[in-house]
């Protein structure tokens, strides 16, 4: 039966609890991108980087977390504008650090190009074994729909279950800090992973509980 530790807090003081080299895949989708709103006046300024300072400390402090106590692989969902950020705080620690691409296969409708895909890093620690595959770097899985979720960035199943798949074996540890309505975790279970979930939102904290609780682990 897989392992599975729920946690109600604030992930960077969490995870400084976890030992070191105790989690063999981090799976997570991070609020990646808050940008400054004080620009939308009628007077026109010019945008200026270090108005992220206090994301790109905080990213720093993480992705240093994440280093420390992962064995193997770390994937977090990301965009165009935080993955520069992302790979800069990660390419010290990582022999490899890479950008997969999540296709929606559809776009919603609006004005210019429409986003129909999201950037998912992926960072192999230096210990890790390669695995040989001929499979691609583009992922194609519908999105859930939005009446549908339980989370405003909700993933499909189907995709974290295949990363999952990808990197890790039953009874590896996954770890997900920004657990969200608990998607990676019933992934986690379903497939016999043992699961480490930090959410610092009492509401979908207890989401997360209780689609967890209602899983049950698949026969493979």
């Amino acid at each position: 039966m897989s392992d599975i530790k729920l946690i109600l807090g604030d992930c960077l003081v969490e995870m400084k609890k976890i030992p070191d080299k105790s989690i063999d895949l981090v799976l997570t989708d991070p609020p990646y991108f808050l940008p400054a709103t004080h620009y939308q006046t009628r007077k026109q300024f010019s945008r200026n980087f270090s108005d992220l300072g206090i994301l790109e400390h905080f990213f720093k402090d993480f992705f240093t977390e994440c280093s420390r106590i992962t064995k193997k692989v770390i994937y977090c969902f990301c965009d165009g504008q935080s993955y520069p950020l992302f790979y800069y705080h990660l390419y010290p620690f990582c022999k490899s650090v890479r950008p997969l691409i999540w296709d929606k296969k559809t776009s919603i409708n609006g004005y210019s190009w429409r986003h129909q895909h999201e950037l998912i890093i992926f960072a192999e620690l230096p210990d890790i074994k390669p695995i040989p595959s001929g499979d691609g770097d583009i992922l194609r899985y519908s999105a859930v729909k939005v009446d549908n979720r339980t989370h405003p960035a909700e993933k499909p199943i189907e995709l974290l279950s295949a990363i999952i798949n990808k990197s890790s074996i039953e009874n590896d540890t996954i770890l997900d800090p920004f657990m969200g309505s608990g998607t990676t975790g019933v992934a986690c279970k379903e497939l016999g992973r043992n699961f480490i979930g930090i959410e610092i939102e009492p509401k979908y904290f207890e989401i997360a509980q209780r689609r967890i609780n209602n899983t049950t682990e698949l026969m493979l």
